[in-house]
């Protein structure tokens, strides 16, 4: 007998490229949400960045110091408060673009549990979710190797 474990919520996966080179952005952007031990947790975000040198590189964990209480607080719109909680991620997203990096097909959305986000309280690599992102990255025909000479 299975049991389903709760959803918490949805993670994002983001993959991007820079044309003409083997180098390949990976992000993971975990939802705000109350982890097994029952502690709110705010959202956060995985990346890195891989290449032919550092195939295997670590997963670095970027906490938001913003929740959702806290934003909504502070503004008076829900865009305004958006806004305030994905501030956090602007600097990787701006340094994305004016460098040229581009986005491999489309984000792919997987579901959280209450264990998953535990990882993260304990700054731990969820690679639970990584295996449900590799998964749907198979299924939606995603380059096989994670780094590839650009041609896309």
């Amino acid at each position: 007998m299975t049991t389903q474990l709760p959803t918490s919520g949805f993670a994002v996966y983001l993959e991007f490229y820079k044309p003409g080179q083997s180098s390949t952005t990976q992000i993971l952007f975990m939802p705000e949400g109350l982890a097994s031990s029952h502690q709110i947790l705010p959202l956060s975000m995985y990346r890195r960045r891989i290449n032919n040198i550092t195939p295997r590189k670590t997963w670095r964990l970027v906490a938001n110091a913003v929740t959702v209480t806290n934003a909504r607080a502070a503004v008076t719109t829900t865009a305004a408060a958006i806004e305030k909680i994905l501030q956090f991620s602007d600097p990787l997203f701006v340094s994305l673009e004016s460098n040229g990096w581009k986005l491999r097909k489309a984000p792919i959305v997987v579901e959280v549990t209450p264990e998953d986000l535990e990882c993260v309280r304990l700054a731990k690599t969820p690679y639970k979710v990584f295996g449900r992102v590799w998964k749907v990255r198979k299924q939606l025909g995603f380059p096989k190797e994670f780094i590839v000479p650009e041609a896309i």
